[in-house]
């Protein structure tokens, strides 16, 4: 009698069966934006100070011209671009979230994707399927490590999740079988980290290194497996393996698979509305209602007081880097009215001293009681003026609709390229599964403006 399959079996042989017309129609369409959304973000922040000194390493490493940097005029082996375009993919806050907990996944899945598409010389229809399967796997995965409520490990889902979604994208267009799918799978969980200790480093340098090495850790996977390199089987269910290791549970690895072909997960996407972390979407939309219903300005608003989970909180206040700290966030919204990707880039407005003055005005305060990741997009905003006014919004991140998302691309590579080229490129993305080979789209991401 044959032994029933493990979880990661299972999800090795649906990955490996599923084809471009298995995935529902609004699965394929959501795997465009995901790539539309994610690539926008990559060309405004390729050239910050969180992704050059890698991208100058691997410029200066050489290696075959395989595939391109997104950004720069740059081409490298298909190794050291995962490595550079995985950095880039996070290498501001631009990237999506999750409504659920199952966020920061195209920051590498993505990435992965346009290195592996370009150097296998993949179809569109081919690159959008291997995105659509990896980055439903890295979803899966970071949800149900996401929401366990009594977690002991303080890691980084965006790194230790997405790099088993990488090598589903690397390997599917590699066309590895379900048993060296496995292997990749078993591999890319030997490479996984993500130390919570990167929210500690004001720079940004850290964390977007973090999904640089996801990326390059996926596509190391399939390439292996690719040859036949093995690597322990049943890695998310095996004691020692992928849950035992990051969350102390092994058998949470069976949930991974539940409704597999049926829920998907990449659905419960969250595009971000701002250039800022996820935890500071909510409080930021809902400060910027109440300045526009009420009319205020800085000079009227004696404190502002966020209401936030436990985790939120943590992350908002923690980290200092003006895309995610979250009192530097809501200074710049009161003094300028908004907040855009060069008001949190550019540092005459983060240290402009109105700024650091109004910081003293914003109290974070975190929500009583334990509360699970997805949680983090919902607040409560409490603003008190001079008038003795109290002021109040409570709601949960609104999604962006599909006229958000334009503006969001063309705002963003308009930072780069002038609009004529930003509707064309943008006219490309959106049609790519109609290309029969990718990489000449892709190399027209290397931008030397």
């Amino acid at each position: 009698m044959a032994e029933p399959r493990g979880a990661t079996a299972q999800l090795s042989e649906w990955v490996c069966s599923t084809k471009y017309n298995d995935l529902p129609a609004e699965v394929r369409k959501e795997a465009v934006t995901i790539l539309y959304d994610t690539v926008g973000g990559m060309i405004a922040g390729a050239t910050l100070p969180s992704c050059l000194p890698v991208v100058e390493l691997v410029k200066d490493m050489g290696g075959n011209r395989e595939c391109s940097i997104v950004g720069h005029p740059v081409k490298t082996s298909v190794i050291l671009a995962a490595l550079a375009n995985g950095t880039i993919g996070h290498g501001d806050e631009t990237d999506s979230t999750g409504q659920h907990g199952a966020g920061h996944f195209a920051a590498v899945t993505v990435p992965t994707a346009l290195c592996m598409g370009q150097y296998a010389k993949s179809s569109g229809q081919e690159l959008i399927r291997a995105l659509a399967l990896g980055s439903e796997v890295a979803a899966r995965i970071s949800s149900v490590r996401s929401n366990v409520l009594d977690v002991t490990r303080r890691h980084f889902s965006g790194g230790i999740c997405t790099i088993m979604g990488a090598a589903v994208v690397a390997g599917v267009l590699l066309k590895l079988n379900a048993e060296q799918m496995e292997y990749a799978l078993a591999l890319a969980a030997h490479q996984a980290s993500g130390l919570a200790a990167e929210f500690h480093d004001p720079t940004h340098q850290s964390k977007s290194f973090r999904f640089g090495v996801a990326t390059q850790g996926g596509v190391i996977a399939a390439l292996l497996a690719h040859r036949g390199f093995h690597g322990a089987r049943e890695i998310l269910t095996l004691e020692h393996g992928f849950f035992d290791a990051f969350v102390g549970y092994p058998r949470l690895g069976n949930r991974v698979v539940d409704d597999l072909g049926e829920t998907y997960y990449i659905r419960q996407i969250a595009y971000k509305r701002f250039p800022v972390g996820a935890p500071d979407q909510a409080p930021l939309h809902a400060f910027l209602e109440l300045l526009r219903d009420h009319s205020l300005t800085a000079d009227v608003i004696d404190q502002i007081e966020i209401i936030m989970t436990r985790d939120a909180y943590w992350m908002a206040s923690t980290l200092k880097n003006p895309a995610v700290h979250l009192p530097t966030i809501l200074s710049l919204a009161a003094i300028f009215g908004e907040v855009t990707f060069r008001h949190l880039h550019e540092a005459r407005y983060y240290t402009d001293p109105r700024v650091e003055a109004f910081k003293e005005r914003v109290k974070l305060l975190p929500e009583p009681g334990m509360s699970t990741w997805a949680n983090r997009l919902k607040v409560m905003v409490r603003v008190r003026t001079h008038r003795g006014e109290m002021l109040t919004r409570q709601l949960r991140y609104p999604l962006m609709t599909e006229e958000e998302l334009q503006q969001k691309f063309r705002s963003l590579v308009g930072l780069r390229l002038n609009l004529e080229k930003v509707l064309d490129l943008e006219k490309k993305l959106k049609s790519i599964e109609a290309v029969d080979n990718v990489a000449p789209l892709i190399s027209e991401l290397e931008l030397t403006a």
